[in-house]
């Protein structure tokens, strides 16, 4: 590998960060289209991008590193990502993923619980963590002249972590906490939640991140160390560094302070559980979860009005079909000029609001739309108009503005997380994590790029269907009778009556 110094960031910095800002959101899926492109970047500037030089080296431990220097600014952003989510959790183990979130916090031999947070926020930095279901990963961000305390700092708490009785039993309770004011106690939230794991029912995905009471509550000491123990390795990890630094000495750096980190080898290997397996059969054979259609009503009374729910079965990450999905969804749902916001809101007049919310993690995705209807709008009615919609769709395609339009958000969106080194840093880790290709995201703005309207059709036809998930939200009593009493009024008088009080 080579070591030389690269300066093609900083040259394609400067552009990227620009389109990231500008107006692109502003323009409709109605603009007329032109016949250009359907690209933000002009041939130049796609090709700086190829040349952006990602360092890489692994580590007689197993460590993977990615490093990408820019000199724009004195700062750097660390990423650490593990191969372990939710989404490998065994049976009664639920939510230990998220919970190591939180014990990777707690302290180690040469850290006291706590300290972690201020070392590295008394220099001016920052650092937080986050869970999904197919990863768990920690990020930090300083001042260059500080990269060899975050360095340390992660290296000690992956060497030397403390797990105790004590500081387990502190954060037992601090998830469930944090479960009880984010989820069980917020409108809506736990009721959609449970309905869409309950849509991935046998899967990998079939429970809450944070997973239940009862098994946060029987975690043992012993049960969380093994846990640690078979995922918390340096075989098991990515690290991307991205900053004002400069690679070869970057690379000596990390490689200083992780080599240590190898008694994995005199250990059993990692033994992760085989995700695909816990799908169905469909999608070993067709890396494509096609699960069943599932319709319920579902009583929340924190409600204050009721709510309606669709969502599909769609692809995951790992899927060809990811890129065409995006894109129906974004003009399907997504934004403000989406079809399906104007057929419901703007003309038929059916709801207050729609809002398109896509899942998507590495074996499977789920796209869904919330809707808050009017009181003299029932679901049947809402349904039947998304039906229409999505059969025009697998009919006659979309219009080349639509997708053009699209193709542009989808691009942005990838443009604007290389303007900032925090989230450049994600986007390498993903991609080795999910592509097995540390610039993925390059690849990716190519294609977006190549969907046709032959593919948007397919998709529609494959994934939006009738087969889909759909939940209504029922509110408590008292909401439930002003909705029956407003539905006996004239429609022009509800829906004012609605206005002034929404």
């Amino acid at each position: 590998m080579s070591f030389k110094l690269n300066y093609s960031l900083i040259k394609a910095l400067p552009f990227i960060f620009l389109l990231a800002f500008s107006d692109v959101t502003g323009k409709t899926v109605n603009q007329s289209y032109n016949g250009a492109d359907c690209t933000l970047l002009n041939r130049a500037q796609v090709s700086e991008l190829h040349k952006i030089k990602i360092h890489h080296k692994t580590l007689n431990n197993g460590l993977r590193i990615y490093v990408l220097e820019n000199h724009n600014l004195p700062i750097f952003s660390l990423r650490l990502v593990f191969d372990v989510g939710a989404g490998d959790e065994e049976p009664g183990e639920s939510g230990y993923a998220h919970l190591f979130e939180h014990m990777m916090f707690k302290g180690s031999k040469s850290v006291p619980d706590g300290d972690h947070f201020a070392a590295i926020r008394s220099v001016g930095g920052h650092v937080n963590a986050s869970t999904d279901y197919d990863k768990t990963d920690y990020w930090s961000e300083a001042p260059v002249e500080f990269l060899d305390r975050v360095l340390w700092l992660e290296a000690e708490r992956l060497n030397n972590l403390v797990i105790t009785e004590s500081n387990l039993e502190n954060q037992r309770q601090a998830v469930l906490e944090e479960k009880r004011l984010r989820i069980d106690n917020v409108p809506y939230y736990k009721t959609a939640s449970e309905f869409m794991v309950s849509a991935w029912q046998g899967t990998s995905y079939d429970h809450l991140i944070i997973g239940t009471e009862e098994e946060i509550t029987n975690a043992t000491v012993n049960r969380v160390q093994k846990f640690f123990n078979q995922y918390y390795r340096t075989d098991n990890a990515i690290l991307t560094l991205v900053g004002d630094i400069d690679p070869e000495t970057a690379i000596e750096k990390i490689a200083y302070y992780f080599s240590s980190r190898n008694e994995y080898s005199k250990q059993e290997p990692s033994l992760k559980p085989n995700k695909a397996a816990k799908f169905p059969k469909s999608l070993e054979q067709n890396n494509t979860a096609i699960l069943q259609a599932k319709s319920e009503t579902r009583f929340d009374p924190l409600a204050p009005f009721p709510l309606y729910a669709l969502g599909w079965h769609t692809a995951g990450k790992d899927n060809r079909d990811y890129y065409a999905v995006e894109l129906l969804a974004d003009i399907l749902l997504n934004h403000d000029a989406s079809r399906i916001k104007k057929r419901l809101k703007d003309e038929q007049q059916l709801v207050f609001e729609t809002i398109g919310f896509p899942l998507t993690f590495e074996k499977a995705g789920i796209t869904a739309l919330g809707m808050v209807p009017h009181s003299y709008a029932d679901f049947a009615q809402i349904k039947a108009a998304i039906k229409e919609e999505l059969d025009k769709i697998r009919i006659d395609g979309v219009t080349e503005a639509e997708l053009c339009s699209a193709k542009k958000h989808r691009q942005m969106l990838i443009l604007k997380k290389m303007s900032s080194n925090r989230f450049m840093a994600e986007l390498i880790g993903d991609g080795v994590l999910f592509f097995a290709d540390p610039r993925h995201s390059i690849s990716a703005l190519r294609a977006y790029r190549k969907v046709d309207n032959k593919a948007i059709k397919g998709i529609a036809d494959k994934y939006f269907h009738e087969d889909w998930l759909a939940l209504e939200i029922v509110p408590g009593p008292g909401v439930r009778l002003i909705k029956w009493l407003m539905e006996t009024l004239p429609r022009s008088m509800s829906k004012s009556l609605e206005e002034s009080f929404f």
